[in-house]
């Protein structure tokens, strides 16, 4: 068997985050589906797959470890947009040979661990405003059946914190507190944009409120010192993110330096579902427990369900499906459902999802400013 070609669609209508999706073909007509995060440069990205279906023409699909290696070692392969372009393909030829087995992706992971996957709630509080109306929406969040949420309380702070908007997060995580009970695990998001200094002294004030993790806590390019100088200080668990881990180099720099308690590989990010494996069992050794990253949509989710069900030292699933358009259903037949917290494990062949490439033509476009998490359309973007 042999890659073809390699085609990209970039959607964003509708959409708080962008999803970059990427085609693999073979000449035997089998095709496979996969995804990389959403470059701000939409137009660099899109000409980088120009580079990797030359570099990957002819090759056999099949050999997902030849097709890594070959891209990993070249001189810039651990560039992020190489490493997030590596993992739409890998995850594609994972969907590929899947169907050529006739087996679902979890099977050649090794096999399910799990047959469901606890998934936590994000981007669940568009649109809030009040402390009221944040502990409201989160009351509904576990009404339909999750007992973790993920949030990000913090609006346009960065770096510092004033005393009164640090006041206005402690009362927005009160009154969710207090809606949602004490037995709900409830998540806070840094978004990397704070120092080690105003990171411990959120989480001070965050402590009685029994948080589960502060993610990225502090800014991804200070190092898993300054990561671990906030975990030291403070009783909450510290997590990575995204931003902080672009492969399993950088993991090891956090595992070996205790900088985390949980650490959240990105498939789409990081090099796919092996590389994301790979992290994990670092981390399993390391007595850190794994939560794959997880915030653009069916595609993403669907290849993390699978690396998620075969990772021993795994905790729980990020599930963003709470701001998807309308169209969701024309592009992406059978998507995964949460119900209850729990999404099931696929059981078809492949990731057992078909993306269908004329209906995602009419909902590309370009990525703008507006789809920067720190940008101060960000909240209004997904309301």
């Amino acid at each position: 068997m042999e890659i073809t070609d390699i085609r990209s669609y970039v959607l964003t209508e509708e959409l708080w985050k962008p999803w970059f999706v990427v085609v693999v073909e073979t000449n035997t007509g089998l095709t496979g589906v996969g995804q990389a995060e959403a470059n701000t440069d939409a137009k660099a990205t899109s000409a980088h797959v120009e580079k990797f279906r030359e570099w990957f023409h002819g090759r056999d699909p099949l050999n997902i470890e030849g097709l890594r290696t070959a891209s990993q070692e070249t001189p810039w392969g651990l560039w992020r947009i190489n490493q997030t372009l590596l993992s739409a393909i890998e995850i594609a030829c994972w969907d590929i040979k899947g169907k050529h087995h006739g087996v679902p992706v979890v099977d050649m992971l090794g096999g399910a661990v799990r047959n469901t996957v606890e998934a936590y709630a994000n981007r669940w509080y568009g649109g809030c405003d009040t402390p009221a109306e944040w502990g409201d929406a989160a009351a509904t969040v576990v009404e339909a059946g999750f007992d973790a949420l993920k949030f990000d309380p913090f609006e346009g702070a960065t770096r510092e914190i004033s005393n009164v908007a640090l006041q206005d997060v402690e009362n927005r995580v009160m009154d969710i507190r207090e809606a949602v009970g004490p037995g709900v695990d409830l998540f806070i998001e840094g978004h990397g944009r704070f120092s080690p200094a105003t990171a411990i002294r959120i989480g001070r004030c965050l402590e009685p409120y029994n948080i589960g993790w502060f993610e990225a806590p502090v800014h991804a390019h200070q190092g898993p010192d300054a990561f671990r100088e906030v975990r030291e200080a403070l009783s909450i668990p510290i997590a990575d993110d995204m931003a902080a881990t672009d492969s399993k180099f950088d993991a090891f720099d956090f595992i070996s330096a205790r900088a985390v308690d949980i650490i959240q590989p990105d498939p789409i990010i990081v090099g796919g579902l092996r590389e994301t494996q790979y992290i994990a069992q670092m981390a399993d050794a390391a007595a850190i427990q794994t939560c794959p990253h997880a915030a653009a949509g069916p595609i993403s989710l669907t290849a993390n369900v699978h690396v998620s069900a075969a990772i021993p030292n795994f905790k729980i699933q990020e599930a963003d499906n709470f701001t998807h358009p309308d169209w969701i259903d024309d592009v992406i037949e059978t998507p995964l459902v949460v119900e209850d917290g729990q999404i099931p494990v696929p059981e078809t062949p492949g990731l057992g999802i078909e993306f269908d490439e004329t209906a995602a033509a009419e909902h590309t476009g370009e990525i703008t400013t507006e789809h920067d998490v720190h940008s101060a359309s960000f909240k209004k973007s997904f309301e």
